[in-house]
């Protein structure tokens, strides 16, 4: 039996949790002798490769201006959707084609839950789960699975999610005399919730002033400014960060928040663990997979400041041993998810079900 070679289309600049996912599990792939490759268009390209120098020599990216996919794809013998707009820009490109590659679906959120309901956006992500008969559609989490079943009558294979361990991994010994609370804060993205975010790490820095760091991640303090949002002087601002930095800051920190709406899968917070760090993350969605409330984080519900607050002076009033127990649990679970797992699963679902 041939292995498949592969082909994602992966239209973005990079840098958020999908394309991450994308980048480390093609590299997974590219590992176990597998001919992939990544799809980006021309406007991304340069600002993709930039983000990724590790694909290089790995993994070929392949640039294709619009309208111009189809001699990129007919070199594949799977082709992998991997946003909702990529899709229809796979549909469009091998629409004449007789005898196309097969084609799939990396489902990493519920898309439709991006944009307003009824607008063009929210139309296109809809129907982006059917837009191609046959299609298969593989996610990480059953949460997601559920969604896309309940909504579109739509059966969604699993697979693994993957953690990079050569760059999320703890520092045991580090200084715990001063506890560190960071969180992810980004002002373009709603569900991500930045006002609620910042509105918590304000109550933190006025409750416990110096014995606690309070950081934040994500976006420029222009940026914040841009959208409204005054800081806080007590919050330390570690601006946009590459994906090879958010390792350090979460390595040295004891508690991370993600207290946005819901959260499909939650990589950051398995991040967090693979680092050391606990999480605090949203009870809505995925993350029940890897989370377990008071033995490995804290899921709350992230309508509610008390709940919030409540998961974070659990945390803060607990003892030394009692925080490094959550540590090493958060830990132990974290090192259940690896790039090769993740690929492996990925892999057999293209072997096995031709």
């Amino acid at each position: 039996m041939k292995i498949p070679s592969i082909v994602f289309v992966l239209p973005v600049k990079g840098g958020g949790g999908g394309a991450n996912s994308v980048v480390q599990e093609c590299l997974g792939l590219s590992q176990l002798g597998v001919e992939v490759a990544i799809a980006c268009n021309s406007g991304n390209y340069n600002t993709f490769v930039t983000n990724y120098p590790e694909l290089q020599g790995r993994v070929r990216i392949e640039p294709f201006a619009h309208g111009k996919l189809e001699p990129v794809l007919t070199r594949y013998d799977v082709v992998i959707a991997t946003i909702n707009t990529s899709v229809r820009e796979i549909r469009d490109a091998l629409v004449k084609n007789k005898n196309p590659p097969r084609l799939a679906y990396y489902v990493q959120d519920y898309e439709p839950l991006f944009y307003p309901p009824d607008s063009p956006e929210w139309h296109v992500a809809r129907e982006s789960y059917t837009l191609i008969p046959g299609m298969t559609l593989f996610a990480k989490t059953h949460w997601l699975q559920q969604m896309v079943y309940e909504n579109h009558g739509i059966r969604v294979a699993k697979v693994e999610p993957s953690i990079d361990h050569d760059i999320f991994f703890p520092n045991l010994s580090r200084p715990t005399d001063q506890l560190s609370i960071v969180a992810m804060v980004r002002p373009k993205t709603p569900r991500r919730a930045p006002a609620r975010t910042l509105r918590i790490m304000d109550t933190l820095a006025d409750r416990h002033g110096e014995d606690i760091a309070v950081q934040i991640f994500g976006a420029t303090d222009e940026e914040l400014i841009s959208a409204g949002f005054d800081l806080n002087p007590d919050i330390i601002n570690r601006g946009m960060l590459r994906r090879t930095e958010v390792p350090n800051l979460l390595r040295n920190a004891d508690l991370f928040l993600d207290l946005s709406d819901y959260q499909a899968f939650g990589r950051t917070g398995l991040e967090a663990m693979a680092s050391g760090c606990v999480p605090v993350l949203p009870i809505m969605g995925g993350a029940d997979e890897f989370l377990v409330d008071g033995y490995n984080g804290y899921a709350v519900d992230t309508r509610s400041d008390a709940s919030i607050m409540g998961a974070i002076d659990k945390f803060v009033s607990l003892n030394a041993q009692s925080r490094i127990a959550m540590r090493l649990h958060a830990l132990e679970t974290a090192n259940r998810y690896t790039i090769k797992r993740a690929a492996l699963s990925e892999l057999k679902l293209f072997v096995t079900n031709n």
